[in-house]
């Protein structure tokens, strides 16, 4: 029978099986087709007129021919298959109700790998073999040596065997050869990557579609060489459909009959796993590089968050974030946040800050912006005013401060005017790279008495901010760490004091 009509034939049962397994029905009505056919198949031995005489059958009927009884010959019947639980034929999805009545288990790789790459070698032996001195000693002893390794790996060599007849086109073996090479490569690698704990799913599910590509090759390529059906193959092909269906993984290629892989593709799928094999020594190498930075800044911050940092470990924490972010570690990392929001109002001016570091900064001021009310809040509100803070409170009491930089924090911008008594806070937010018109109109209001540069969160074109402040006569404090009264009022003093108190002095003369 034709293999396409006998696979459809299979695929039909499948589904009807499928289908009687839920409807009462349509099992009944298969038990009655199948009594039908056995009775159509059974043998006639009537006459001719004898079958004249035969009332019309019963439209549930089948006819059998009719046949001279002298010419009947007695046959036994085959097989009635029809309504027995067959495994469903390979289908383009999920193999969600796969069964195999053996499975094929993952510590099986290691040894199907190996049959493999002997399969690989045994082949390329049999072209070899025909040319060579069959009697000579060197061709006896290959042929002791493959067999002997065979047995110990119980390994069908099916192309070394007295009964395979080796093709006239050598094409054909190299073909099918590098198939099981292919194969054995895919192999090696998923058991990698199944031998490693937290194997990134997208690696995983490639490396199973080329398994998927290379198991199918090797089907077509062993079928043109000598129509056999190798169980290494399939194997891996039922190995494949139970990984799939337990890791929930869809392979949408590759792992039907009617849509195969070609085998002359098989040194472009050896060449993509080879590939892949790299790209997960890459990974590799950046998850070891992304543990030992995080532990860089664990350390660091730790140091930070107990009062004992010096110049070296905020240079630690400037370079460690810059080369977080430049290996792809997004700037809003959890994990980046949790570490640096302790320590970043006690964060000083590390002098030219890394573009990892103005990022991470912004981002945490986002999210401390975004908080109605915050941590950062909550301890302004316990930690006592220093005398700094009372003595800056009477050179700003009752006056506007216009404040440039970042994302404005309630929680912050409460905590500055209660403790400076201001009159009113202008917190203008910024962007990167953003021009200096939009600030010129709030700083030269008459009614501004202090211009505040939160250095951190500002693009260095802010800097002109400063010949625009002295034409107005408004005093500039840049603020290098945090929003706390506390650190402002020490900056203030350190940097603004005395033109401030000028400026007081004027105003009640």
């Amino acid at each position: 029978m034709d293999e396409p009509l006998l696979h459809a034939i299979q695929r039909m049962i499948g589904r009807l099986t499928a289908l009687a397994r839920e409807d009462e029905e349509l099992r009944a009505d298969l038990h009655k087709l199948g009594e039908t056919l056995i009775k159509a198949a059974a043998p006639c031995d009537r006459t001719d007129e004898e079958a004249t005489e035969t009332p019309p059958v019963d439209v549930a009927s089948i006819p059998t021919p009719e046949t001279p009884a002298e010419r009947v010959v007695q046959t036994p019947l085959p097989e009635l298959t029809l309504g027995r639980i067959t495994p469903p034929a390979p289908r383009a999805e999920p193999p969600t109700t796969f069964r195999n009545s053996r499975d094929v288990e993952d510590e099986d790789l290691e040894a199907i790998e190996a049959r493999c790459r002997l399969k690989a070698e045994g082949l390329r032996w049999a072209w070899d073999r025909r040319s060579s001195d069959l009697g000579s000693a060197e061709t006896a002893a290959k042929d002791r040596d493959i067999i002997e390794r065979a047995k110990g790996l119980e390994c069908q060599l099916w192309m070394n065997s007295p009964h395979f007849r080796v093709p006239a086109d050598p094409g054909r073996l190299d073909e099918a050869a590098g198939c099981f090479e292919a194969v054995a490569a895919a192999v090696a690698l998923l058991r990698g990557l199944l031998q490693e704990a937290g194997t990134d799913h997208r690696l995983f599910k490639s490396g199973l579609e080329l398994l998927a590509e290379a198991q199918s090759g090797l089907r077509i390529a062993i079928d043109r060489l000598d129509g056999r059906k190798d169980p290494d193959q399939f194997a891996v092909y039922t190995w494949l459909r139970g990984v799939a269906y337990r890791e929930q993984i869809y392979l949408p290629r590759f792992m039907t009959l009617d849509r195969p892989a070609d085998p002359a593709d098989h040194q472009v799928v050896l060449e993509r796993i080879r590939r892949l094999h790299s790209d997960r020594g890459d990974i590799h190498r950046q998850t070891r590089e992304r543990k030992s930075l995080f532990g860089k800044l664990r350390y660091h911050a730790r140091r930070a968050r107990e009062g004992l940092a010096d110049e070296h470990d905020w240079q630690k924490i400037n370079v460690t974030l810059d080369n977080l972010i430049a290996a792809g570690e997004p700037p809003s990392s959890v994990e980046i946040r949790e570490e640096v929001l302790p320590i970043v109002d006690q964060l000083p001016d590390v002098g030219e800050p890394s573009r990892g570091l103005v990022l991470v900064l912004r981002e945490i001021d986002s999210y401390l912006a975004a908080r109605r009310t915050t941590s950062e809040s909550d301890q302004q509100a316990e930690e006592p005013p220093t005398p700094d803070v009372a003595e800056a409170a009477q050179l700003l009491e009752g006056k506007t401060v216009v404040l440039i930089g970042g994302a404005c924090r309630p929680g912050s911008e409460r905590a500055l005017c209660e403790a400076f008594r201001l009159k009113e806070l202008i917190w203008v937010e910024t962007r990167e790279h953003e021009s200096i018109e939009r600030f010129k109109p709030f700083i030269g209001r008459s009614d501004v008495a202090l211009v505040i540069l939160a250095i951190r969160w500002s693009s260095h074109s802010f800097a002109e901010i400063k010949p625009y402040c002295d034409l107005h006569g408004k005093p500039l404090l840049r603020l290098p760490r945090g929003y706390n009264p506390n650190q402002v009022a020490r900056e203030l003093l350190d940097q603004c004091s005395e033109r401030l108190r000028d400026t007081s002095d004027d105003s009640n003369a």
